[in-house]
């Protein structure tokens, strides 16, 4: 018999008790059905689609950001649904948006396999214990040029990509007969004054 855990990674706002939401909308793709080889159209299609829908309800200052920030979130957030996915299921990829007062909340959810677990740990950790998000992209950055020399793929600047746009993400990690990562990215409307 399985044993139940809940891990949270973050300040992670769970759906079913957060408030009513002014506007909300859910996305459900399909993993066994996202062309591989066009794996980058595909999801940078998806997050397009979000970002234009998204853009008609908002007022015209909020309309570019929500593009763009929703764009580059989901894009990210789905691509991680796929590569850390379970290789060869016919999972679900759920996405739902959900705006309250000025803020966006994109919740990613999806099937994966318990060995990615302490990967995504050890990534969110990382980023979320950072002080300085820019010289931690560097780092990665330098990594993954090491990396490609020798001929490995090995990044993690998702979720730092996602964090340089002022965007909040935490995790919600259930384990039992299977295990569901729910990543919540919490996206401001209206940009910080630097």
């Amino acid at each position: 018999m399985n044993e139940k855990s809940i891990t949270v990674i973050g300040d992670f706002i769970d759906m079913k008790h957060s408030v009513i939401y002014d506007f909300s909308s859910t996305v459900r793709l399909r993993a066994k059905l996202i062309n591989k080889e066009r794996l980058w159209e595909s999801k940078d299609r998806s997050a397009e689609f979000m970002g234009d829908i998204w853009g008609l309800f908002l007022d015209q200052e909020k309309e570019h950001r929500i593009k763009t920030v929703l764009h580059a979130v989901c894009v990210e957030l789905i691509e991680n649904s796929l590569k850390y996915g379970i290789e060869g299921d016919d999972y679900i990829i759920t996405v739902n948006l959900c705006l309250k007062d000025d803020e966006l909340q994109v919740y990613t959810e999806n099937k994966t396999e318990p060995s990615h677990i302490p990967g995504l740990e050890t990534a969110a950790r990382m980023a979320l214990d950072t002080e300085n998000i820019m010289i931690l992209f560097k780092q990665k950055m330098k990594e993954a040029k090491a990396a490609k020399k020798l001929g490995q793929t090995r990044s993690q600047l998702g979720f730092i990509r996602i964090m340089m746009q002022d965007v909040k993400l935490a995790w919600q990690i259930k384990t039992g007969t299977e295990t569901v990562v729910t990543t919540l990215a919490r996206i401001p409307l209206t940009k910080k004054d630097r």
